[in-house]
């Protein structure tokens, strides 16, 4: 067994309270100056050592956590398990000691060093696409401790948010809002293990699940054990297929991590004094962002002769503005997850999907889609003076180009002699335009794809682990469907009914935000293997077969990744705080 983090990985414990951040001071120790104030342990059954300002071994948090059997163990430490924490935090603080709490031990997993939201995306006066109450837990207890406004009131602004006279804060903002909620439920006893990730999930003893966990900086191992799984694992990066091969390149780079690697490419390319080129592929509010930030980086990239070319590579012939209006989003109301979730068709959930996509998928602010437009409009109108009075042309260092109707015909990396050695290799991208079908070639320097994520890692986790069979999982199959449970016959799952008819509508629904008790946990009536997953309406997965069903069960509840089942808002921030409460009052009513 590994004794200790060999690296600058990080355990935050609930046995200490009024800590701000455990930092490691040398490996395998903690290091912490000054006064520690010390509560009831999560683990009564360990001692406790208290040392002022001295290093604290970090085996004595870890054993703890592998000794024991945890109440909870969260895949991903975004604002989707950030938010479960704030709701346990809370439940927490009614209990009047650690002894009257059912569920204490928790412990989520984050890849990451560190708390952190869309680094990549964390540009320069970029705004959040909703209001301030949509934040952790507003929605479901806004006397939480919290709240963004908890948190503006903390950092001495509430006044002056005030008086922006606007209810969006900046993104820059609301990160340091989830940063300063992330140090407030870790104060309180979340435990976080930062900088590994999760590789397989395993039948443990007793009906446990067995969680076997990597350190990304050492590749050393641990497994805990658990009763109850959460899985928030986010998106990761989606590229067109033409570019899948090109991911490990340097200067190929997705909007997810933009902000974090732009800055040394456009240094070294700059130091050449050429004309560059940059395609940005993608369609809606990253790809306009991106193109925008990318004209303001290269005004500092001078040129005396000619311009840098950003092109803008579109399927569509135009960029589209989201539907933020008031009617459309009611399609984000907690209430509107429930009519989602009646829905009894496939049929019925895509028309749904479809009708209201444009609050969402390839669209653009309409802010942001106004400046850009007035950007590329000025591009013309100084050409246009210089033409007439046969002036220079008072163009910027760098021009946005929209190039609408483009299919990617083929992408490979081509060597030019033009340019150094060092950056030799550019992008050959050869396109047809969707109406004319004219083939247009060009050669780019960057490549970035604002393309949108993919929410499967969990389904391949569960694949590629033995209790992918606990849920009739085909570790075989390439589409997996995950499916609503409705009909309940004698505590079991019944066939989803074909009907298509009286679909409900999402903008009258009167049902509830907080569903009833979940069904039983399992289906075995099904076929035994499947390409089908179920999920209960507050989350969990069901099991296939129900032979040793029982509230003892251990549960597997995922987060972030149902818009087939629960709605557009699944993955968005809009419900985040309301699942949340759903979430930890399932597992709470059933431990």
């Amino acid at each position: 067994m590994i004794t200790a983090c060999p690296d600058n990985s990080r355990v935050h414990r609930g046995m200490l309270t009024g800590v701000e951040q455990l930092e490691l001071d040398e490996p395998g120790h903690f290091y912490k100056p000054g006064p520690i104030k010390v509560s009831k342990p999560i683990f009564p059954d360990q001692t406790l050592f208290l040392l002022l300002s001295s290093p604290i071994s970090v085996e004595m948090t870890l054993s703890g956590l592998e000794s024991t059997t945890l109440d909870v163990l969260g895949l991903g430490f975004g604002p989707a398990n950030l938010s479960i924490a704030a709701a346990l935090s809370e439940h927490w603080s009614k209990s009047n000691s650690a002894s009257r709490r059912s569920v204490r031990n928790v412990l989520f997993i984050e890849k990451h060093t560190k708390f952190q939201w869309h680094p990549g995306m964390l540009l320069p006066d970029a705004r959040m696409q909703i209001s301030f109450m949509k934040d952790l837990v507003t929605l479901r207890n806004p006397q939480s401790p919290f709240t963004f406004l908890a948190y503006l009131h903390s950092q001495g602004r509430l006044l002056p948010f005030i008086n922006r006279g606007s209810t969006i804060p900046s993104r820059k903002e609301f990160a340091d809002y989830l940063s300063w909620v992330s140090q407030r439920v870790q104060e309180e006893g979340v435990n976080v293990l930062f900088g590994h990730e999760i590789i397989g999930l395993f039948e443990g003893p007793q009906d446990t699940v067995q969680v076997h966990v990597r350190n990304l900086s050492t590749g050393g191992e641990r497994i805990f054990q658990t009763r109850d799984v959460i899985l928030s694992p986010g998106g990761s990066a989606k590229v067109p297929a033409q570019f899948d091969t090109f991911l490990g390149h340097r200067r190929f780079l997705h909007s997810s991590s933009y902000a974090t690697s732009i800055t040394p490419i456009l240094e070294d390319l700059c130091r050449e004094s050429r004309r560059l080129r940059i395609a940005v592929v993608g369609s809606g509010q990253s790809a306009a962002e991106v193109s925008l930030n990318l004209r303001e980086r290269l005004s500092d990239c001078v040129l005396h002769d000619a311009h840098h070319e950003i092109d803008m590579l579109l399927r569509k012939g135009s960029l589209k503005p989201s539907d933020d209006s008031p009617f459309a989003n009611e399609i984000f109301d907690p209430t509107a997850t429930d009519t989602w979730f009646s829905l009894t068709s496939d049929r019925a959930r895509n028309e749904m999907l479809e009708e209201y996509r444009s609050t969402n998928y390839g669209v653009v602010n309409p802010r942001t889609l106004e400046h850009l437009y007035e950007v590329i409009y000025n591009q013309q109108l100084n050409q246009d003076i210089a033409r007439r009075t046969g002036s220079q042309p008072s163009t910027p260092n760098a021009v946005i180009n929209f190039r609408p109707y483009t299919s990617l015909v083929e992408v490979e990396v081509v060597q030019s002699e033009r340019v150094s050695q060092l950056t030799s290799s550019r992008f050959r991208i050869v396109s047809q335009h969707a109406i004319t079908r004219q083939i247009a070639e060009r050669c780019y320097d960057i490549v970035i794809c604002a393309t949108g994520y993919h929410r499967s890692s969990w389904i391949n986790l569960l694949k590629q682990s033995n209790l992918g069979k606990r849920f009739g999982l085909d570790p075989t199959a390439t589409t997996i469907r995950l499916l609503p449970a409705l009909n309940l016959t004698n505590g079991r799952v019944g066939e989803v009914p074909p009907s298509d008819n009286n679909m409900p509508s999402p903008l009258t629904s009167s049902s509830v935000s907080t569903p009833p008790t979940s069904p039983s946990h399992s289906f075995s009536h099904l076929i035994s293997v499947s390409n089908d997953l179920y999920v209960s309406r507050n989350y969990e997965l069901l099991r296939l077969s129900d032979e040793t069903a029982s509230p003892k069960n251990s549960r597997v509840y995922i987060q972030g990744v149902e818009e087939m089942t629960h709605g557009l808002s699944d993955t968005l921030l809009s419900v985040v705080g309301i699942r949340a409460g759903e979430v930890v009052a399932d597992i709470l009513r059933e431990h």
